[in-house]
């Protein structure tokens, strides 16, 4: 009976954090004594075509330990919250047409907007990059290629002429907390750049990526977070 209660207090939870979520399963590992402590020991979710904060996600695995609850309320019909911190293994996987469907995300734009800004602080010794430093860039298309991402946008330059700009990227991982993009070539009308050296990418300490894998229409991700509510 707990553990029917319970599991369907974290799926309501979970649906309450995505747009959409298929075959969203659960499953809880404890005995009736520890989860009525408000403690589960292990938690396995997993889900097909989920979208969270319009990031559209192929399949998701997750794999969380020791748990604490609040149990009162959830006994209370009131939602699953947790009581502190709790570090997960997750696996994601997305194809092209996820990718281009993300591409709209809050998340996602404000990703490339860091990552463009990130990319221009290491060219400006390139004059060429000059005639686009203070430009914003409106990114329509992000295709996968192997281990390689394609972005497709424009830019206004200093005349208001709009102007498409192309930027692919390789991506590899330095260690489990920092990405590495290389080569990195940024193309335009007027611009035509390579990056020849390494451009890392802090992720925090809160990421911990084990696995990247990035092949022709599909990228798949696994590794560790830490979830503080």
């Amino acid at each position: 009976m707990i553990n029917k209660l319970l599991s369907t207090a974290i799926k309501f939870y979970l649906r309450s954090q995505v747009t959409k979520a298929e075959d969203l399963q659960v499953k809880i590992v404890g005995k009736n004594r520890q989860i009525l402590q408000g403690y589960i020991p292990q938690v396995l979710l997993c889900c097909n075509r989920a979208v969270y904060q319009g990031l559209f996600l192929r399949q998701i695995e997750i794999h969380g330990i020791n748990i604490n609850f609040n149990l009162p309320e959830v006994l209370k019909k009131k939602p699953f919250k947790l009581l502190e911190p709790i570090i997960v293994d997750i696996k994601l996987g997305l194809d092209a047409a996820d990718l281009q469907a993300s591409l709209d995300s809050p998340l996602l734009q404000s990703g490339l907007s860091d990552l463009w800004q990130i990319i221009l602080a290491a060219q400006l010794t390139d004059a060429r990059t000059e005639k686009i430093v203070d430009s914003v860039i409106e990114w329509h298309s992000i295709a996968i290629a192997s281990e390689t991402l394609n972005l497709r946008g424009t830019y206004q330059d200093t005349t208001g002429k709009v102007r498409e700009i192309n930027l692919s990227t390789g991506i590899g991982l330095t260690n489990d907390h920092t990405l590495d993009l290389s080569p990195l070539k940024i193309t335009s009308e007027s611009v035509s750049s390579e990056l020849g050296e390494q451009l890392e990418i802090e992720l925090g300490t809160d990421v911990a990526i084990e696995q990247l894998v990035i092949e022709s229409e599909q990228m798949l991700c696994s590794g560790k977070i830490t979830i503080n509510s």
